[in-house]
């Protein structure tokens, strides 16, 4: 095999921080060193050294790096390959196709290694001759970024600076090559390649963003703040002076007002604002709080800073990003990290809940109101500005002009996987009939999951206890306990409070008793979440429900455990077959191998071994926690593992590669409608798909109206694979111009 690893050294007066899109139309191409080196059949490799090119004053291209571009069989490798890419096009007019690159930051990601050139090269065991030369990175700063006089220092100005960047840029290429090498291929290659291809076109192609709309709840919010801050202000005496400023508006309701409230998280909050003997002047300052903390001012500004030509959003999604589960993450605008749609509504009981919100409701009531500035009169609006902006962050993701967003979702898809690689029958049982069923409610596994916890019949569940028993399957069905079911509904905004007397009634005199001796343990570990008691207990008694509920997903907790830990005591011994998966050590790694071929890799993995004091004076505990090196942004440190998150991890990889599969069959499947075909053929090469979007389990085109329906994407994206047998899989589907969870 051939290949040209390649860098560039770049300067430009638009901020790097506008993401790549806007940067690499602005930018000049200062360097570029390139590498070329073969790889034989046996493995060996033969390099040639790393060269440099300077465009600046050398504006011909190298007849070398000609013949290397002229090549069909060579493959071109960058680390965030994406940048170099379109530094060679933008700025060079050099357009290679997309299916000759490939990038070790993204081959890292796949591996579960860090995304830095220079903390990759300490992790991969580099000699230090062969690593980033960290501390000339300042130069960057000297050539690459205008001054404060707003000009650029030039190569002529710093002769000596510019002959130590020169050396700077080929020893990054040099580091390039020598990581390439060392790096995991194994969920890089084939598949995953192709769909890191497309990838590749998705982001390029991007989504339409309705600025129109942005810059109204932009304006929107400023003056809502004004107002808010005025109100606080005049409430507290000018002692505070906003909502936002949370530890003052504190203390001030403890020493001022002589409430005592502990804390202003949300669900406390709306705990309080349930009082209804609660002084006046206090519920306008929690109200005022409440609203305060949904703002999302920031994402529709940032929205408005990176938008790029054709008020397209481009380069919001990293491969892998996520880390080994192969899940994808945002970048910039972040579409995959929005809030869950949900409106404060006051029950005639006097309860604060947070029911789901449709997006029809959304596009007729919210969207008027922020153009108008009237929701905050809006009396259907209990949270005011900021709830409805936060509200209508989806819907600022719309369809190019003549065209309409057709979107499926993979229903319940963790949920169903947990399932199946446990061999839960009568739950996989469940989710074909209700997939079978897609209108009965009374075949909606979540709807029955909360009946069955609570005693509701199934048809009087409403939207809002139905997130509860999806909130409570997905945290059980990982191995969690109360913890994990904490963490879930806060991710949910699921308030846990009301649980103690609805499960307390019903729970038998055993349940009880193990419930009390749980919380009692927690509570004298300091481990209770700061649960009321009996809210823990109910909490344990639904895990309880659960797990006998689920003997065989309750017991794949147990030998995922057993396998990993006999794995890493006994490295090059065993393959364990558990969850549908294969588990091995290499002593290097934990390997966990998925039922499609790729691997999950945990580095230096350890048994630490610890004996903790019985809070209660009985004999100490001793315990097996798994733990290994794992990347946390540019760093790379040991963390503690359980049997939980590695079924976890298996169930979003799982689930990952269901939506890879899709992506490519759906992709590929478009090209073939003569409609979308013909459109997509107006657009750049590097953009030529019909995906604008994916967030989690869910897949967006951006179509010419009419020609592409939901009922085939929604056929095409669950055509299982081979691997895929005996997985139930079904997908709800919508049309709109409008983004959003419909």
């Amino acid at each position: 095999m051939k290949f040209c690893f390649l860098d560039t050294e770049t300067k430009s007066e638009t901020d790097i921080g506008l993401g790549n899109d806007l940067y690499t139309r602005d930018a000049a191409c200062l360097i570029v060193t390139y590498a070329y080196s073969i790889k034989s059949a046996t493995g060996a490799w033969h390099d040639l050294p790393t060269q440099i090119w300077e465009p600046w004053c050398e504006p011909a291209i190298p007849k070398d790096l000609q013949d290397l571009i002229d090549d069909p069989e060579v493959i071109f490798v960058a680390h965030n390959a994406v940048f170099d890419r379109f530094i060679l096009l933008r700025a060079l007019g050099i357009r290679i196709p997309i299916h000759r690159w490939m990038c070790t930051r993204a081959m890292a990601y796949s591996a579960g290694l860090p995304g830095s050139l220079e903390t990759l090269g300490i992790v991969l065991g580099l000699p230090e001759d062969q690593q980033k030369l960290i501390d000339d990175k300042k130069l960057i700063d000297t050539f690459c970024v205008p001054q404060g006089t707003g000009r650029f220092i030039e190569p002529g100005d710093a002769p000596n600076e510019w002959q130590r960047f020169r050396l700077y840029a080929i020893r990054d290429t040099d580091a390039l090559r020598e990581i390439f090498k060392r790096l995991p291929t194994c969920n890089y290659t084939g598949l995953n390649l192709r769909l890191w291809h497309l990838d590749q076109l998705i982001n390029e192609r991007g989504f339409q963003f309705d600025a129109k709309l942005a810059q109204a709840a932009v304006t929107f919010l400023s003056s809502a703040k004004v107002t808010s801050d005025a109100n606080v202000k005049s409430l507290t005496d000018s002692e505070v002076h906003a909502a936002t400023q949370r530890n003052r508006l504190l203390r001030y309701l403890q020493e001022k007002l002589n409430i005592n409230i502990e804390s202003l998280r949300a669900a406390e909050v709306r705990d309080w604002l349930e009082h209804d003997d609660l002084d006046p002047i206090v519920r306008l300052l929690l109200e005022q709080r409440l609203e305060a903390a949904k703002s999302s001012g920031s994402k529709y500004t940032r929205g408005l800073r990176m938008l790029g030509p054709g008020d397209r959003m481009r380069n919001t999604i990293q491969f892998n990003g996520a880390g080994r589960t192969g899940r994808h993450s945002g970048r910039g605008f972040q579409p995959h990290n929005m809030a869950r749609p949900v409106l404060t509504v006051r029950r005639e009981t006097g309860r604060i809940e947070l029911s789901p919100v449709k997006a029809t409701y959304i596009d007729d009531v919210i969207l008027p109101g922020i153009y108008s500035g009237a929701a905050l009169c809006n009396p259907l609006v209990f949270g005011g500005p900021n709830e409805a902006c936060a509200l209508a962050l989806r819907h600022v993701i719309t369809a190019a002009p003549g065209n309409e967003l057709v979107v499926a979702d993979f229903r319940n898809i963790e949920s169903v996987i947990t399932a199946w690689i446990s061999d839960q029958a009568d739950e996989l049982a469940a989710f074909a009939d209700a997939f079978a069923n897609p209108k009965d409610k009374t075949k909606d596994v979540y709807r029955i999951q909360w009946s069955q916890f609570f005693g509701t019949p199934v048809l009087e569940v409403n939207d809002t206890e139905r997130q509860g028993g999806k909130v409570s399957k997905l945290a059980f069905g990982f191995g969690g306990g109360v913890g994990a079911l904490v963490t879930m509904a806060a991710g949910y905004q699921m308030d846990l409070a009301p649980l103690a007397d609805i499960i307390l009634p019903r729970a038998t005199a055993e349940q009880k008793a193990k419930a009390y001796k749980a919380w009692r343990r927690a509570f004298l570990l300091g481990e209770d979440y700061e649960l009321e008691p009996k809210v823990y207990q109910a909490c344990d008694i639904l895990k309880q429900i659960y797990r006998a509920t689920n003997d065989k997903i309750d017991q794949m907790r147990h030998d995922v455990d057993t396998a990993i830990k006999e794995a890493i005591r006994a490295p090059n011994q065993k393959v364990f077959n558990v969850a549908r998966c294969k588990i091995w050590s290499t002593g290097a790694f934990l390997i966990i191998e998925l039922p499609n071929g790729d691997r999950l890799l945990y580095a230096q993995p350890k048994i630490w071994i610890e004996e903790q004091p019985n809070p209660e004076g009985e004999k100490p505990w001793i315990t097996e926690t798994v733990t290994y090196v794992t990347a946390r942004g540019r760093s790379w440190r040991r963390e503690r593992a359980w049997s939980g998150l590695f079924i976890e991890n298996v169930v979003q990889s799982i689930a990952n590669r269901v939506l890879r599969a899709a992506m490519l069959r759906v992709h590929e499947d478009t090209l073939t409608v003569p409609a979308v075909a013909a459109y997509l053929n107006t657009l750049p090469p590097e953009a030529r798909t019909a995906i604008c979007l994916h967030v989690h389990d869910e897949i967006a085109l951006d179509v010419p109206v009419g020609s592409y329906s939901k009922e085939r994407l929604m056929e095409v994206a669950c055509r299982p694979e081979p691997w895929m047998a005996g997985l139930p899989m079904a997908a709800d589907g919508w049309i709109n111009f409008r983004y959003g969870k419909r």
